[in-house]
């Protein structure tokens, strides 16, 4: 039903094949398409962009064409051969209090109509204080238990089932709500609530509501992520392990006269052109599309807000693919001063960094890119510091080191030379003025250490000063021999090292060498 292809931090590529044998590609965005309007139609969206997968809504075509979706099918009425997924309409209770139809009915019908992925009805959580988010999760709970039972009459589905956890900012009810929904039979998770928690650039409640989700829900099945509908998010809800995401901000977002970007919006009416080379904007310019007739320019704007989605989604595929994901998080994470301090935040947690080191391969088909102190925090620098300290220089077996600069380019029998030393065999050959600490000369091409490109400054880091510490400390090194190196940047890393080590049981001897 679902197979993991690729992954890089909690992100991956996937296959999910409904009942059916139809099959889609994740991480997936879903536009959401109102059943009555039908403003940008399922059919222009998969002519243009290749959506093979969009969102409706199983309430509203319950109460206004229930009949016709019985007979015809929801695929039908949206006039659409792909997958389709319904949500139940429980978000209409944050909208109007109450919907006029029970679980059951909404199971059934959703069933019925042979939608391919379905939600039963839930109670989302939105930003209630703490009875009501416990109230929304019990009751949610109570309702999917109703579907389960109702679909359990039958002897074949017709839909994979999603099972909604809810609990909204109180951390404990997500994973509380997700660890039942564990024990029950869905083929999938969603959670819901995080519309608000998005509209209001709380960008960090929102990054631990997913880990949260994610870290208490199996592994093996897809987490479809409600109500995520800017690019400028995808990235990251992606690496922390939504595979699936829909939103109707597309639309809205035109209607508003919003221009959606890969790092923000722009009001139409403030713009002087058009930074896209989309069909939609390479036709026109920001003066005519002003001018256009409201219905027509919002579609305009629709249609660009789609093509920047689907553009971001390729893109995020290309770096998990890449083993770049954690680059383009950096980049993201500039887009707005929120989401750079909620992203952050996430990488203080150790438990997070560990499993998203788990999930992250121990090679790359493409080097990799520091950028600053949080670079170093990427599943690989992790991986290479640790095995470095737990095994390279645990197991060296000399007490005593020549120390290169990392970029000098000599052979080591020049080196002998310069030291006066017959032999270099009592002392390990070590290069220093890599942001991964001391590197051993035999391992230097080794990867990531020299398919990694990093500012100079980032040598440095206090970090890095104290991973070079502890490597020495781990080997056990009486004498250190030191090649000066000729790089600013380098002999300032090790001048701050000698500093350390002034307090430590080490002898130090810098040899000038031109």
């Amino acid at each position: 039903m679902f197979e993991v292809v690729v992954e890089d931090l909690l992100g991956r590529i996937g296959r999910l094949e409904t009942k059916n044998g139809k099959k889609i590609e994740t991480p997936v965005f879903l536009p959401v398409i109102n059943p009555v309007t039908q403003d940008i139609s399922a059919r222009w969206m998969k002519e243009n962009l290749k959506a093979d997968i969009v969102i409706t809504n199983a309430y509203i075509l319950y109460k206004r064409f229930r009949d016709e979706a019985v007979k015809n099918t929801v695929h039908s009425i949206l006039g659409f051969d792909g997958v389709v997924m319904t949500d139940s309409g429980g978000y209409q209770m944050l909208e109007y209090g109450e919907v006029e139809a029970t679980p059951e009915e909404i199971a059934l019908f959703e069933e019925d109509i042979k939608t391919d992925i379905a939600v039963p009805l839930d109670v989302p959580t939105g930003l209630g204080d703490r009875r009501r988010a416990e109230e929304s999760v019990e009751k949610t709970l109570r309702n999917l238990e109703a579907t389960l039972k109702i679909l359990g009459s039958r002897r074949d589905r017709n839909c994979l089932w999603v099972g909604t956890i809810q609990g909204g900012v109180h951390l404990d009810l997500v994973s509380y709500c997700a660890e039942k929904l564990k024990k029950m039979d869905f083929d999938m998770y969603a959670l819901g609530s995080p519309t608000p928690l998005m509209e209001g650039y709380r960008f960090n409640k929102l990054f631990q509501m997913i880990i949260a989700a994610k870290t208490s829900i199996e592994y093996s099945k897809p987490l479809h992520l409600f109500g995520a509908g800017h690019p400028m998010i995808f990235s990251f809800i992606v690496a922390l392990g939504a595979d699936m995401f829909d939103s109707a901000s597309y639309y809205l977002y035109a209607k508003d006269g919003r221009y959606i970007t890969q790092t923000g919006t722009m009001k139409l009416d403030k713009m002087d052109y058009l930074p896209c080379s989309c069909p939609t904007c390479s036709r026109t310019n920001v003066k005519e599309l002003r001018e256009l007739p409201t219905r027509e320019q919002v579609d305009a704007v629709a249609k660009h807000n789609l093509y920047v989605c689907f553009k971001e989604i390729l893109e995020i595929k290309q770096a998990i693919r890449d083993g770049r994901l954690f680059e383009l998080l950096e980049v993201r994470a500039r887009s707005h001063p929120s989401i750079y301090q909620a992203f952050r935040d996430i990488m203080k947690r150790e438990d997070l960094l560990a499993l998203m080191e788990q999930h992250t391969p121990i090679y790359s088909r493409r080097g990799i890119n520091f950028f600053d102190n949080l670079s170093l925090n990427r599943p690989e620098a992790r991986r290479a510091r640790r095995k470095l300290l737990d095994s390279v220089f645990k197991e060296r077996v000399k007490q005593k080191a020549i120390l290169l600069p990392y970029t000098i380019k000599i052979s080591l029998e020049k080196i002998r030379k310069t030291i006066n030393e017959k032999s270099l065999s009592e002392y390990d050959i070590l290069l220093y003025g890599s942001p991964y600490g001391l590197i051993p000369d035999e391992i230097k091409y080794v990867y990531p250490f020299s398919q990694t490109v990093y500012p100079q400054d980032l040598v440095l880091d206090e970090q890095v000063i104290d991973t070079v510490i502890e490597q020495i400390e781990k080997a056990g090194y009486k004498e250190l021999r030191i090649i000066e190196a000729r790089k600013p940047y380098i002999r300032e890393a090790i001048n701050r090292v000698l500093e350390k080590l002034k307090s430590k049981n080490v002898k130090t001897d810098i040899i000038s060498f031109r």
